[in-house]
This record gives C-alpha cells, sequence and structure tokens, in this order.
C-alpha cells in the first residue's frame, strides 16, 4: 500500500509476523520511535516527514502489536525487552548496521535503552518527551480497550492532512480490523500491562544507564512536558549531549510542533 509520492507504507515480516513501516527519502537511516497511542503508531510521525526526508532516509515502524501489524502468537510479549529487540531486529531486516534513532514519549524510552544496549547500532540519539528519565508509574497503560472507528478516524485526522480521502479510509479500516480480531486486544493489552508494572519501569529506568551513553546526544523537550524541569541534570549525566527546549511545545512536540521538531533534529544531524 503506498501513501503519497514522498511517503510509501511498506510491510516487512519479523520474527514475531508482519509489521508496517513508513519510508521516505533518501541518504543516512534514521529510523524514528513512536509513542504508546495504540491509534498514531507510526503515523504519529507522518507530519515531520516532510522536513526531515529532505535531507535522509527516514523509516517509522509501528512497534510489534501495533495496528495494523501483528501481535507475536506467544503472548508473553515483555514491552521494554522485545521492544528493544525489536528495533536491531528492524534494522537487520532492512540490512541497516546503523543508524541515527529518534524516540518520543515511550519511543525516547526504547530509544535510550537500545543506545545503552547496542551502541554500535546507534550513530546519534534523539530522545523526547520521555517517561523513562523518571520511571513514574502510568496505571493508564495497563488498562486498554479497543478504541471505536469514530475514534480512530478523529485521532489520525491531525496527521493525515496530506493523505487522499481513499488513503485515509484505507488506514482506518486496517487498523479498525486489527483491534477488532479475536485475541488481539487481550494480546495487546497484555504486553502493555508489563510497560505499566511499577517493578519494569524501576528495573528499566534511563537514568542509570544515561551515563553511559557514548553516541552524540539530544534531549529535545518541549517547555510544557515536566522533563523540561530536570533537562539540565540530563545534560549532566551524558557526554557529548545537547539540550534543546521548545519554548511552545509540551509532551508531543514531534506532531504538534513538528517544525521545530524536525529542524532541530536536523541542525544536531548535520
Amino acid at each position: 500500500m503506498t501513501t503519497t509520492a514522498a511517503i510509501a507504507s511498506k510491510d516487512v515480516t519479523l520474527s514475531h509476523g508482519k509489521t508496517r513501516y513508513l519510508e521516505a527519502g533518501t541518504g543516512h537511516p534514521v529510523i524514528l520511535l513512536h509513542g504508546a497511542s495504540v491509534i498514531g503508531g507510526a503515523d504519529d510521525f507522518r507530519v515531520a516527514l516532510p522536513y526531515l526526508s529532505t535531507r535522509y532516509r527516514v523509516l517509522v515502524p509501528d512497534f510489534i502489536g501495533w495496528p495494523p501489524g501483528d501481535i507475536r502468537d506467544n503472548p508473553t510479549v515483555d514491552a521494554f525487552p522485545d521492544m528493544t529487540e525489536f528495533v536491531r531486529e528492524f534494522q537487520d531486516a532492512l540490512g541497516i548496521r546503523s543508524s541515527h534513532i529518534v524516540g518520543a514519549t515511550m519511543g525516547g524510552w526504547i530509544a535510550g535503552l537500545l543506545a545503552y544496549e547496542s551502541p554500535h547500532r546507534v550513530d546519534k540519539v534523539v530522545m523526547t518527551g520521555n517517561p523513562g528519565f523518571h520511571g513514574a508509574a502510568n496505571a493508564r497503560l495497563a488498562s486498554f480497550d479497543v478504541p471505536s472507528e469514530e475514534k480512530v478516524r478523529q485521532a489520525l485526522t491531525p496527521m493525515m492532512k496530506d493523505a487522499s480521502p481513499a488513503e485515509f479510509d484505507a488506514l482506518v479500516a486496517a487498523k479498525v480490523r486489527k483491534l477488532n480480531e479475536p485475541g488481539y486486544a487481550e494480546a495487546y493489552g497484555d504486553m502493555m500491562k508489563t510497560m505499566a508494572d511499577g517493578a519494569n519501569r524501576v528495573r528499566f529506568n534511563l537514568l542509570r544507564r544515561l551515563p553511559y551513553l557514548t553516541m552524540p546526544t539530544l534531549f529535545l523537550i518541549g517547555r510544557g512536558d515536566p522533563t523540561s524541569q530536570t533537562a539540565e541534570k540530563l545534560v549532566e549525566l551524558v557526554p557529548s549531549s545537547k539540550l534543546v527546549i521548545i519554548e511552545t511545545g509540551a509532551h508531543q512536540v514531534h506532531y504538534e510542533n513538528s517544525e521545530e521538531f524536525s529542524q532541530a533534529i536536523t541542525d544536531f544531524f548535520g
């Protein structure tokens, strides 16, 4: 399935099954990792792709279990290690030995874990709106209800402004169909409970890992995000790191402030 002339929607088969990803542009590979919303997935970054794809080969996968991709048949998916391994497997499947990594919100947490565990796979890393900096409880992730078609449409509308009506309808239908497949909601919900689990959030907290990051690192944070209050401490923890605050931004700067977000990234990557 293709999208606009600039953005292609593709599928790749990994060990858990099929994963959809968006691709645009040419040049050095940049992998964007999305947040926790089951509706958004890779589409969270659509509004940033026209900016970033002028300089780089941009790849945006749906994480394991995000619609319209597959959930692993084995329902025991531990979100933190499995999502981190997912990124490495995605790189392998596309023949990418290393890339820049950009992670937003939940994806920022996974980006930090990947940079810590596999520094040779990460050239430069950008983290924004990252709950992994504090590991606070998030009970919302442990409670999952299948969203209605109308809610899916409403959530996707701001990201799909440049899509044709047919493309938009096809994406909504594909996501709704996967969300309502027998067993999907249970498998997805069980996976996200592991991300909500307090012991897991302490175990995978990034603060003890940050001082060991060896690659250039950008903390790109909206002023309205609580992380901005302690952002200077993050820079102190990470050698070769930089901080950019988007003054008008909050937690979702990757699509609410997409132009500033993209400019900061291109300035950092060079």
